[in-house]
């Protein structure tokens, strides 16, 4: 006999499953999943090359995107700050 999950954790899993069910109903989403995945598959095997090519040079280049990244995050993150107090 099968043990039915419970809890929040098996709700997540259902809902997600679901949305996924209803989202691939359509032939037009499921072509789009197929031309995206192929579009990230080529994207990872630059990414792969580029690594193997001079992993240094890449890791530099990550770095330098994430301090950009980090910038323009601090830039849009509202001015003031607010703090915690205890009670």
């Amino acid at each position: 006999m099968s043990h039915k999950s419970t809890g929040l954790f098996a709700f997540i899993t259902g809902l997600a499953a679901g949305a996924a069910a209803v989202f691939f109903a359509k032939e037009s989403n499921r072509e789009f999943a197929v031309k995206e995945a192929k579009v990230a598959a080529r994207t990872a095997q630059k990414i792969k090359a580029e690594i193997k090519k001079n992993p240094q040079a890449f890791e530099k280049k990550i770095v330098r995107q994430g301090k950009k990244l980090a910038r323009q995050v601090l830039k849009t993150a509202p001015a003031k700050k607010t703090t915690l107090r205890s009670k």
